[in-house]
């Protein structure tokens, strides 16, 4: 079964271009020669320290990315510090294609009962996730943590056109935004309320998508 790696990574100071470098050059050699795929390289823009970001990784099998994963990163010897939750794809994404699109890239922390998943997880895919794609969003996954702990925890990660397009879908107006379609954002209003309900905390982070270097 396939499982992702999202490490949190803290850099030497400036060195976004080295790590991009070494990310899309001998960390992904190494990654994919042992079986496993760069997935998402963020730097982080709201929430994150200037020297934050995370590296995401697509491995076979846990026994792979307990294996591999430090293994495969000796080329990116400008990470400081780092650290590894594991994680399970639910409804998206289907596969390890990576994200080239440009853009803002929130990463959404949830915490929730493992009675609610079922719902939770619905409520995201039927509910809120039709007007944000209508919108210009893209979904790019949601993630169960394989980590133990008392909570269910999730990732949900969303592509966004640019901070502006982020704050515009908050769904917190009694009205639609201009242009968008009225009955699919009355609907995630409903799910999105429903779903903070069901929701013990949460947190946002936007970061921008880092992609291999011309």
């Amino acid at each position: 079964m396939t499982i992702y790696e999202y490490r949190t990574v803290r850099l030497e100071r400036a060195s976004w271009p080295r790590l991009t470098d070494a990310v899309f050059g001998p960390v992904d050699r190494a990654t994919s020669a042992a079986g496993g795929c760069v997935f998402a390289l963020c730097a982080g823009l709201i929430g994150f320290a200037s020297d934050e970001g995370t590296i995401v990784r697509a491995w076979p099998d846990g026994d792979t990315l307990a294996r591999e994963a430090d293994r495969t990163l000796a080329g990116a010897d400008m990470i400081v510090a780092s650290t590894v939750e594991r994680l399970v794809p639910t409804a998206r994404p289907l596969d390890a294609t990576p994200p080239r699109a440009a853009g803002v890239y929130a990463h959404r922390w949830f915490w929730l009962q493992a009675q609610d998943w079922d719902e939770f997880q619905r409520l995201s895919v039927e509910g809120v996730w039709p007007f944000f794609e209508s919108d210009g969003c893209q979904i790019i996954g949601l993630w169960r943590s394989a980590e133990p702990g008392p909570l269910c925890k999730s990732l949900l990660v969303t592509r966004y056109p640019s901070v502006a397009h982020w704050e515009r879908t908050r769904l917190l107006s009694p009205d639609a935004p201009a242009g968008a379609n009225e009955d699919l954002y009355r609907r995630a209003q409903q799910a999105g309320r429903r779903r903070a309900e069901l929701t013990e905390r949460s947190i946002v982070r936007l970061t921008r998508l880092l992609l291999p270097r011309a």
